[in-house]
């Protein structure tokens, strides 16, 4: 199911476990995906919800998905350095991902802590 972006706002406002439950059964709606990650990233601060959401779609087949996950790492973490298992996976995106523009970026994250 896709949803917009009020729509997940709305969802996340009022309950973000159903956005965490939007996120982890999207299925293939890659834009789905990517504003859910995204509004989760800046709405929640409970790092035991955020983090295996971040850490999971670091790894996702699609470019845009990834890509979001990087974004939310650096507005999860913006005031801390995320943990060790992001920080690797973070290297290995700089290192091997079909993007160049993701090996940048996550070149550019991984500068930044």
């Amino acid at each position: 199911m896709s949803y917009s972006i009020a729509q997940l706002e709305s969802i996340a406002n009022k309950d973000i476990k159903e956005l965490i439950n939007i996120i982890e059964n999207s299925g293939s709606d890659v834009s789905t995906l990517e504003l859910a990650i995204d509004i989760l990233s800046n709405e929640s601060d409970n790092e035991e919800e955020v983090l295996p959401i971040l850490n999971r779609f670091l790894k996702h087949v699609h470019v845009i998905v990834r890509e979001a996950s990087m974004i939310g790492v650096t507005t999860f973490y913006v005031d801390k350095i995320p943990p060790a298992e992001i920080l690797d996976r973070l290297k290995d995106i700089s290192n091997s991902d079909p993007s160049s523009e993701l090996r940048d970026l996550a070149k550019d994250i991984l500068d930044d802590y």
